[in-house]
């Protein structure tokens, strides 16, 4: 089997909780009204280097933080999505349905603004890192840059309180303004070519690696999860002429034409077969 497990050979490695992650919003959301059987979920990740016990504790800490529940169905463990594991999933399928998830609309940026005291440490961390999903880069501390006008309201859930030193503005460049020294200081322009070089290595062949379709298409959609978490969608004016993006977006959804079928198919055989 070609090289569709957790390693890509390029030191990246997919943590079990995105493998699953994908394999929910592909195979199970809006597609699946029965729980899936856990032999399932261990079965595919296994097929993508994941043993059985890395990935019943991954479903345990997707319980806990209230991303699944657990049940018996008769003999067997079952898993169904919590809705706050369906909304999350239905807000990341936005951009993940896209036909072209790297280009702005227009030459509209939101910067973000906030100061959170030493004392509120992980509300701070949880909010840069839902700052970076949502597609924002720093450009100095306490100030956020992103394309477009993202949905800000994920990203602020960790600030439980009302507070006044936060605050979200839409802009447009004045004349003169250095949008690419600004780009190319809110957002590691290197690191991000290297995501879509990582991609394409593995998937730019054109050919649909071997192996369980469900399997392979539960792959490609965490790395193209991953993809979409490092670059938010820069306007190309600020970036170099050759950037990979069109490349990978292509890539994509090349190969997600050929393997939908075969891949939903193989999912609701296993899925089926998991309860006998």
């Amino acid at each position: 089997m070609e090289d569709t497990g957790t390693s890509s050979g390029t030191g990246h490695r997919r943590r079990p909780q995105q493998l699953l992650l994908a394999l929910l919003g592909t195979f199970v959301l809006d597609r699946r009204e029965e729980p899936t059987p856990s032999r399932v979920f261990i079965e595919l990740l296994g097929d993508l280097g994941v043993n059985e016990m890395a990935t019943r504790a991954t479903l345990s800490r997707m319980v806990g933080k209230g991303l699944l529940d657990k049940r018996k169905d008769g003999r067997i463990v079952v898993y169904g999505l919590t809705a706050e594991a369906e909304k999350m999933i239905r807000d990341a399928g936005k951009r993940v349905r896209s036909s072209s998830p790297f280009t702005p609309a227009d030459d509209t940026w939101t910067l973000f603004t906030f100061s959170l005291p030493e004392s509120r440490r992980e509300a701070r961390d949880q909010l840069r890192a839902r700052l970076v999903w949502a597609g924002f880069g720093c450009l100095r501390d306490g100030l956020w840059i992103a394309p477009g006008r993202p949905d800000l309201d994920d990203a602020l859930s960790p600030l439980t309180d009302s507070m006044a030193d936060v605050g979200g503005f839409l802009a447009q460049p004045l004349p003169g303004t250095p949008m690419t020294a600004f780009v190319e200081r809110a957002w590691d322009l290197v690191g991000l070519r290297a995501e879509h070089d990582r991609f394409l290595d593995r998937w730019g062949r054109g050919s649909v690696p071997r192996g369980n379709p469900a399997m392979v298409l539960t792959s490609l959609v965490a790395d193209w999860l991953q993809l979409l978490r490092a670059d938010p969608g820069l306007p190309a004016r600020y970036l170099p002429a050759d950037w990979p993006s069109s490349k990978s977006s292509d890539t994509y959804w090349n190969l997600w034409e050929q393997l939908e079928k075969p891949a939903h198919d193989a999912f609701d055989e296993l899925a089926g077969s998991a309860r006998f």
